[in-house]
């Protein structure tokens, strides 16, 4: 899976690098590290860059890859920013451009319908670039946009119509490019327990898809793995949980009308034709 987003010849790929060093900007994979411990050597770090988990010390920093199909570096320190790079050649050159300090974004989502628009996201913050990626505008304050603190990852099916999903919460629809927001309680029953579930849209939009597993839902007797879809932007839905019930699923990536699931431990598994 290529670890950008790509809306025709442009491309995003977010990184976190400290401000104030110019060697950090000019790899990708160049990020402090804090650790002083004297069994790291340089291949240690040769791995730590490639994104491999460090057996002898699980705790070490590694990159993580976020359901968004960005690449994103915990930050191994106060101080540290995030930059957005961006090509506008499939990859072959890119740009840096430092994100605000108020706006270091978990996810960022590109709005296939219009032209040079781009979202991010923060847990308490919506922003929208119209240039990019290049300016950004305050955090976005439509009526109904609540649950600061709780925003995880901006769906966008329409210039008018997208989704914010929220940890541990129902999602939020707008039906008029973010002018105004409402809960999608029509699917209450997932969050009634403060779960996070998973949002994804079909290549077409017309499919919106909720997946993930409840982890307390063993404890009171209940299958935890939920997969609700909906073909009329959440206002009705179908529990397709099938036989998944007791596998953990992990992100959800579609693939023309097949809906692939990365499971955590079980392989990979896939629902053949799922666009409703």
């Amino acid at each position: 899976m290529a670890p950008w987003k790509a809306k025709g010849g442009t491309c995003y790929w977010g990184v976190s690098a400290k401000a104030d060093n110019d060697d950090n900007k000019k790899s990708v994979y160049k990020i402090d590290d804090d650790d002083d411990d004297d069994d790291d050597d340089d291949d240690d770090d040769d791995d730590h860059r490639n994104g491999e988990m460090h057996e002898m010390n699980p705790g070490k920093k590694h990159p993580v890859f976020g359901s968004n199909g960005l690449w994103a570096f915990k930050s191994p320190r106060s101080g540290n920013v995030q930059w957005l790079m961006t090509s506008n050649d499939f990859g072959q050159n890119w740009k840096w451009t430092k994100l605000p300090g108020q706006l270091q974004a978990i996810s960022l989502t590109v709005d296939p319908t219009t032209a040079d628009s781009l979202y991010a996201v923060t847990a308490s913050c919506l922003a929208h670039s119209t240039d990019k990626g290049v300016t950004w505008s305050p955090c976005l304050t439509g009526a109904g946009l609540t649950g600061e603190g709780h925003f995880s990852k901006l769906l966008i099916k329409t210039s008018q119509v997208m989704f914010l999903m929220r940890n541990g919460m129902v999602p939020l629809r707008t039906t008029d490019g973010g002018s105004t927001w409402k809960e999608l309680n029509s699917c209450a029953a997932l969050f009634k327990y403060g779960a996070s579930f998973q949002g994804s849209l079909s290549w077409s939009g017309n499919t919106f898809v909720l997946s993930g597993t409840d982890t307390g839902a063993s404890a009171r007797g209940e299958y935890g793995t939920k997969v609700w879809k909906s073909g009329n932007d959440g206002d009705d839905w179908a529990d397709e949980t099938g036989d998944l019930v007791t596998i953990s699923t992990g992100p959800g990536v579609w693939f023309e009308k097949d809906f692939y699931f990365v499971t955590q431990g079980q392989g990979v598994t896939v629902k053949r034709n799922f666009e409703a």
